[in-house]
């Protein structure tokens, strides 16, 4: 019992150094249009927030104002958007990730690689704090998977 509480409690303090740990995020050009509260990254976009790191051509950084403090509430990236997190990476167009939900939707030709094993179809959606995804199919182009068993 005292090794499970441990290993939790370790787990937890994890989790809440990634929630807490701050986006890190670089690019050729930056624009912030206050009025919009949008932050918009532009040219060999990096971000990077704990084990999660996203490249793509632009990044969308929509926020609000709390007690003077910028808290973001979604993030859209355009072109060439690549993913990494743990064991798995991304490639896709589009990919938008809304913070209060914890979730990622992945758009315009998503591939998803767990180690070996590759998903694809019209739109793949990822919902973190359920540990769970979901790819749905579009045009006529069924949902592919392609699972190595050894």
């Amino acid at each position: 019992m005292g090794r499970r509480f441990l290993l939790a409690l370790l787990l937890l303090l994890v989790a809440i150094q990634t929630l807490a740990a701050p986006i890190d995020i670089r690019s050729e050009k930056m624009e912030v249009l206050e009025d919009e509260k949008i932050a918009v990254f532009t040219g060999k976009v990096e971000a990077r927030k704990g084990d999660l790191r996203l490249w793509a051509d632009r990044l969308y950084v929509y926020y609000r104002v709390v007690k003077g403090r910028r808290e973001v509430q979604k993030l859209i990236a355009l072109g060439n958007v690549r993913i990494e997190k743990d064991g798995w990476r991304s490639l896709s167009g589009k990919a938008v990730y809304f913070k209060d939900q914890d979730r990622l939707v992945l758009e315009d030709h998503p591939r998803v690689w767990h180690g070996r094993d590759e998903v694809r179809g019209a739109v793949v959606i990822i919902y973190f704090k359920e540990n769970r995804s979901e790819v749905l199919s579009g045009e006529g182009k069924p949902v592919e998977a392609y699972v190595y068993t050894e």
